[in-house]
């Protein structure tokens, strides 16, 4: 029922973007330090893609075990994508800029809360619509 309203859809697939872009970031930082390690980042959401259903973010099961039927996996709609950039790098190789990384994680960091804020406040003012508290 929930997922035909399009602000609730938007507001999940930014958030499930932006948690995805947090583990690339966080694997970013934490390759600071690796030779010839480019920083990786992840393509923009489109949101006319979100509301057509077109590049909709799922998750999806992952086999734990080797004994376990290995689930479909379809294609990843947050694909990560290395950033050239080769003026800025270290004498080692190493691209990663820690300010800049750092900078990208809390500007993240504060649209997640903006989503699940915007998430939160209109599943409550259905809720009051429909006379639950």
């Amino acid at each position: 029922m929930y997922d035909n309203l399009n602000i609730l859809k938007m507001a999940r697939a930014k958030m499930d973007w932006l948690s995805q872009r947090q583990e690339v970031l966080a694997g970013n930082v934490a390759n600071a330090d690796t030779p010839r390690y480019l920083p990786r980042d992840i393509k923009p959401l489109n949101f006319k893609e979100v509301l057509s259903g077109s590049s909709a973010p799922a998750v999806h099961a992952a086999a734990t075990n080797a004994q376990h039927i290995v689930p479909e996996m379809g294609p990843d709609p947050f694909k990560a994508q290395s950033v050239r950039r080769t003026y800025e790098s270290s004498p080692d190789g190493n691209a990663v800029v820690l300010e800049e990384q750092m900078a990208k994680i809390g500007e993240s960091k504060g649209s997640y809360e903006l989503a699940a804020s915007l998430y939160q406040k209109h599943l409550r003012m259905i809720r009051t619509a429909v006379g639950n508290r």
